[in-house]
This record gives structure tokens, sequence and C-alpha cells, in this order.
């Protein structure tokens, strides 16, 4: 990175240190062990959290790891931190961990979710029905890759319902499945270049909306009644006949030690809340700006220190194990 991230880790390392100083330091305990998953913002924003902890003097460390080997580490123990639970792709997972109390619910972001399929704003005037899914039957073809007539919509690591709904709504297209955001934003970046179609798999917050005009594809309204009930909705033969839902929520989950062990930090991760554009602008900071995540979020925390300071406030804690 250039001399300026280094400036900027230097004033954020300051005005933590400054918010501390004089106070006690935390008494040494297990380490807190935050993950890091298969996406830009995630990782971000677990390094945002690791700093605010190890400021406070707590031990921290950041497991990298695929995004379906969360559950079975955050309820094992081997993790304590998810700082990015989405609904759209995780909430079964999430709600049943939870009701089992194998995992606990360390509250929402600000921030409301959607993963969608994604096009950019200029392929509208080549599939002029769209944003209405029943457009892409139609332009299939223009989505067809080494000349064929079928549409290809290319999705990422997270399990999704994809080829689901392509069975139940009649849709001909085939997935590509990449195995990361990044691949995900080079074809992307490769398709607005060439000005050529695309539809993708995209979410917001994200980095994308920073950069590109664009819309997701409008699916028949999500209910729960589509993932297990094939007799609701348009295809009475088939489930996920529909979208995914909008407006969900984004979730902090921690594993069951960690309320005990460290409350005052949990009181920390709690309070911590993210809006739209916090998330989509830390994204950013990676994925258009070339910095490293560690370094992303040591300038994010500089650039937002009202409201770290906030939230470290509002925690109303003292150290454990201060005198």
């Amino acid at each position: 990175m250039t001399n300026g991230t280094a400036g900027w880790r230097v004033l954020c390392a300051a005005t933590i240190a400054v918010f501390f100083a004089g106070g006690p330091a935390y008494a040494a305990s297990p380490t807190i062990k935050i993950l890091t998953l298969d996406w830009t913002s995630q990782i971000v924003v677990s390094h945002i959290a690791g700093e605010l902890l190890s400021a406070q003097k707590y031990s921290v460390s950041y497991l990298s790891e695929a995004a379906d080997s969360q559950w079975f580490l955050l309820s094992s123990g081997q993790a304590d931190l998810q700082i990015e639970v989405w609904e759209g792709s995780m909430a079964k997972e999430m709600s049943d961990l939870t009701r089992r109390g194998l995992i606990v619910d360390a509250g929402d972001h600000e921030a409301v979710t959607r993963e969608e399929w994604w096009y950019p704003a200029y392929v509208k005037a080549q599939c002029p029905g769209l944003p209405d899914w029943r457009a892409l039957r139609e332009c299939a073809p223009l989505f067809a890759t080494a000349g064929g007539t079928r549409g290809t919509y290319y999705s990422g690591p997270w399990e999704k319902p994809d080829r689901a709904r392509i069975r139940a709504l009649g849709l001909p297209f085939d997935v590509v499945q990449l195995k990361d955001g990044d691949e995900l934003r080079s074809v992307l970046e490769e398709a607005v270049a060439q000005q050529r179609p695309i539809v993708l798999f995209n979410w917001t917050p994200n980095w994308v909306e920073s950069i590109y005009e664009g819309e997701f594809v409008e699916f028949p309204v999500y209910a729960q009644a589509c993932e297990t009930e094939p007799e609701w909705g348009i295809n009475e033969q088939l489930t996920w006949d529909c979208g995914n839902p909008k407006d969900g929520w984004l979730k902090k989950a921690v594993s069951r030690r960690f309320p005990t062990i460290w409350p005052c930090a949990y009181a920390l991760i709690q309070r911590i809340s993210l809006s739209n554009a916090d998330i989509s602008q830390a994204a950013a900071l990676v994925d258009v700006r070339g910095f490293s995540h560690q370094d992303a979020a040591r300038h994010w925390l500089a650039e937002n220190e009202p409201k770290w300071r906030a939230w470290l406030q509002d925690a109303g804690c003292v150290a454990e194990g201060s005198g």
C-alpha cells in the first residue's frame, strides 16, 4: 500500500489509543476467534471489529474460511464471531442454531440487505422488459456464451436456489458458479468494459452500488411458503418460483461462550451497527481503491471516529478483571 495508507493506520491507532488513555487494561483471557469469510465487506468489517477489540487489549485472531464452514465452527466453539450474517442466504441456519442454543444472536446492523440476480443499467435497453423476470425468457440469447441460445447466469460459491428457481420459472438459463467475489467482480468489469449483456449474483450493501448503475431482477415476491410448498405460487409443481427476500436483516452471531467469557466485548459487538453506505464504502476501499482488508478497516475507523466512539461509550462497561 501507499504511504497514505500508513498515515491512516497511525491516525486510527492514535485516535483509539487516546480514547483508552488512562483506562484499565483487560485481563488475559482466551483469544477471540473472528471469522473472515469469502466476500470483501465481511472481511473488512471483521477487521473493524477486531481492531476495536484489540484496542481494548483483547487477544484476537482471524480464521479465513468459506461461508459454508461458519455454522460448524461457531456452534463448536472453534470460532467466536461472524459479523455479517445475511438473511437471504443464512436465515435458516441462523434461526435453527440460535433456537437450539448452539450460537447467540448478537443483534442486527442498521443495513437492510438484498441478494438477487442483477444487471448493469445499459442492459435494460437491450432487453427492455427488464427488470420483470419474464423478460429473461425472451432475452436469454443475449446472455448466452459461445454462440449458444441459453443464457448464462453467473453465481458465487454461496448456497443459493438459483437452479431450482430456473426450473420453477422455466427460464432458459444455465448457472456458472464462480469461486469467490473476486471472480464475480472480474466478469462484471469485463462485461461493462465491452458493454456486453450480463446477469449475475449481486447483493446490497456491496461495493458495486458505489461504482455501477444497475438493477435487480424482479422475480415473484418471496414468501416462506415458496421454499417448501409446491402448490404456492405460479408453478404448482415446484418450489422456488419466487425471488429472494427484500429488505432482509443483517445480523451478528457469536459463540455460546462469548457473552460469558467476554461480557464487555459482547456488549460492544451488540452495539456495532453499520448502514448500507458504511458497508459499501468499506468494501469499495478494497475492491475499487486497492487497500488491503486490514488497511481498509483502519482507514474506515479513522474516517468514522464518532460512530465507533459512540459504540464504545454505549457499551457502558468496565474492563473484565480490571481493578
